[in-house]
């Protein structure tokens, strides 16, 4: 296309929306096709309608009227969407470049009546519009543009190659230079070009820094005996002093007659493989010594994926007791010790498989029948192509440490049980001791503002019943004391009924001085195997509360339920009494010293008694409670523990 009409075409084409008409006639002289398309997003679409076609077009293609307005640029041009040309289309038209393209009137001729290959061009003129020309081309118009197109081919394939690439004459000096090479060897385009190759400006050096000779570069050789060069590694030393090496291949030219026209460079910059390769034989220096150590100081083994033993080391030998030939061959189980359980090993398993190493401690048996402990570490190694060949395990013997570690715990875990006994001993003398006190003081009180004899001598009933009471709660306080060391207390079967009852005795003074009425619903023949002075202790903590923060008025009670459910039994200590705010003490209901009444006589100390009595019986406890309403306290006991005390 003439270049002064495709000029006045734009500036025509950017003021198309007011002078249309103008447009039309002026497209409508043009000597060639065109195609006006309408942009209805960002980017060129299939769906893109046809708005105009010029009479040039309509007359070769024998459109008409209803003809045009139903053709879009993809029913007319479907091989523009292909992705060999796609992308550059977008591209040209971002950049606001026109795309022009040779068609083959065989391999894309639409347009059957076109007898020669012709000349596309899509030209974005306006933000709303864009051209598409077709234009027959004669045989020298068409060489030139095949050649052009060609030519721009290459140079966008040099422009995106990571390679440097320059291209010299037969005298050496460089005619061309692609970005990578100005990239790579820091200078710019203007820099490189009319530079010979074996200028002493590049100043190329072997690896031990010494001088590269000139006639031994790459395209000396590719020149001087149009030899072609491959992977030729040199330094070079850039204008601010830094080394850079590279990798080069060259290869001479020749014209359409054979003879030398000159020749091309290819070069990647390989300085930073270079330090990775130096960085790798130092580490691979220090590897060496470090596996050489662990060789001499750790068990060391290795098998192939199955787990079977490729290879042990001396160390593996001697502590497993078996001959060489005996352990390769075989797998790990040889040493199994049946400590771990299956669900260890599948776990190791499922680790090492996935690629991760594994760590962790090993119980194992040698041949003569000796348990030894090993500190293991497992790491998988793979094959150049990613997959697990083999594992290697590096052990420590640590069977003293564990040993002596085993002895500490026994021995911290017995002195805090016997701190714990000692603690809860001194809890529950200032704490049970002093209900029995309350209790007596109560029933004195009583006793004093007696008139009848009849009351007084019930009253003297129940002092003789406390003493009895408080008689058997220091007998039971000089049972904890026993408890010997190896904690091997014998339980005893307790009557749950005749456990309450005794509670019940106990406070029978403050219950009837506070005028409270008590339920109980407990089975006659419920029993529970437990230690006799923990229930006392739970049962009197429990129902003392209830009758220390009962409100005081009528109507005040205490319902205690006694069941069994799936060899656990419940024991339920409700009240309609002052209750406590859960959601203010929740966190702190079972702690020591804490208290949520002002209850001068309260010391915070006997619910921490009784859920520690009831964790040590295998048992736990629980609250419900409200403020102002009252709470519910639900204890859940083995029925039939271990014949131990749980540590």
């Amino acid at each position: 296309m003439n270049h002064s009409l495709r000029g006045g075409l734009r500036l025509i084409m950017n003021e198309m929306i007011h002078e249309s008409e103008f447009f039309f006639k002026f497209a409508n002289k043009l000597p060639y096709s065109l195609f006006l398309f309408e942009l209805q997003t960002q980017t060129i679409a299939k769906t893109d309608p046809l708005v105009f076609a010029n009479s040039k077009a309509q007359e070769i293609h024998n459109f008409t009227n209803d003809t045009l307005s139903i053709l879009t640029i993809g029913s007319l041009f479907s091989f523009l969407f292909t992705a060999e040309f796609l992308d550059q289309i977008q591209t040209d038209l971002q950049s606001r470049k026109p795309f022009d393209l040779v068609v083959s009137k065989d391999k894309f001729n639409t347009f059957g009546i076109l007898n020669q290959p012709y000349l596309l061009k899509l030209d974005h003129l306006d933000p709303n519009f864009y051209t598409v020309t077709i234009e027959e081309l004669t045989d020298s118009v068409l060489a030139n543009k095949i050649l052009k197109q060609k030519e721009t081919k290459l140079d966008r394939l040099l422009k995106t190659l990571i390679s440097g690439v320059v291209v010299v004459n037969k005298d050496g000096q460089i005619i061309y230079a692609n970005d990578s090479a100005t990239q790579i060897l820091e200078l710019t385009l203007e820099q490189i070009e009319h530079r010979y190759f074996s200028s002493k400006e590049w100043k190329q050096i072997y690896e031990d820094g010494s001088p590269f000779p000139a006639d031994k570069l790459p395209l000396a050789l590719a020149l001087g005996k149009q030899m072609t060069i491959y992977n030729c590694e040199h330094g070079i030393i850039s204008l601010d002093g830094n080394v850079k090496w590279l990798n080069v291949n060259a290869t001479p030219l020749f014209d359409e007659d054979g003879n030398l026209e000159g020749a091309t460079a290819s070069f990647l910059d390989i300085t930073e493989l270079k330090k990775t390769q130096n960085t790798i034989e130092q580490q691979n220096k220090k590897l060496t010594s470090v596996l050489d150590a662990i060789e001499k100081s750790a068990i060391v083994s290795v098998t192939n994926p199955d787990g079977i033993i490729i290879r042990a080391n001396s160390k593996f030998i001697k502590i497993s007791g078996y001959e060489e030939d005996e352990i390769i061959g075989s797998d790990h189980k040889i040493l199994n010790s049946k400590f771990h359980k299956k669900e260890f090993w599948k776990t190791l398993w499922n680790q090492i498989k996935q690629g991760k190493t594994w760590e962790g401690i090993i119980k194992n048996k040698s041949k003569d029948g000796n348990f030894f402990w090993l500190q293991t570490f497992i790491h998988p190694l793979f094959s150049p192509s990613d997959e697990i060949e083999a594992y290697l395990s590096i052990r420590f013997d640590i069977t003293e440490e564990i040993q002596a570690l085993e002895n500490t715990k026994r021995v911290l875990h017995f002195t805090g049980i016997q701190n714990n006994r000692l603690q809860n001993f001194a809890y529950i003398i200032s704490h049970n001791i002093r209900q029995h006190s309350s209790n007596f003081t109560s029933l004195i009180h009583l006793l004093e503002e007696s008139k009848s004899e009849e009351d007084k001598k019930n009253l003297i009933e129940m002092l003789h019943a406390s003493s009895i009471q408080l008689e058997e709660t220091i007998s039971h306080l000089n049972d904890i004391i026993s408890i010997n060391q190896t904690l091997n207390k014998p339980m005893e079967d307790c009557s749950l009924k005749k456990e309450v009852s005794k509670t019940l005795s106990i406070l029978g003074g403050s219950i009837k001085l506070r005028n409270i009425i008590v339920e109980t619903i407990i089975p006659d023949d419920l029993n529970i195997k437990t230690i006799p002075s923990y229930l006392e202790s739970i049962l009197l903590n429990l129902v003392s509360n209830a009758v220390k923060y009962v409100r005081l008025k009528e109507g005040a009670w205490i319902k205690i339920v006694v069941s069994e459910k799936k060899e656990q039994i419940q024991i339920i200590v409700e009240d309609n009494g002052l209750g406590i705010n859960l959601q203010k003490h929740g966190n702190k209901i079972f702690g020591m010293f804490k208290t949520f009444h002002r209850n001068e006589d309260a010391r915070g100390i006997g619910l921490f008694i009784t859920k520690s009595q009831v964790e040590v019986l295998g048992g736990e406890i629980s609250l419900e409670s409200e403020e102002g309403v009252g709470s519910r306290f639900c204890v859940s006991l083995p029925k039939n523990p271990d014949e131990t005390l749980r540590a």
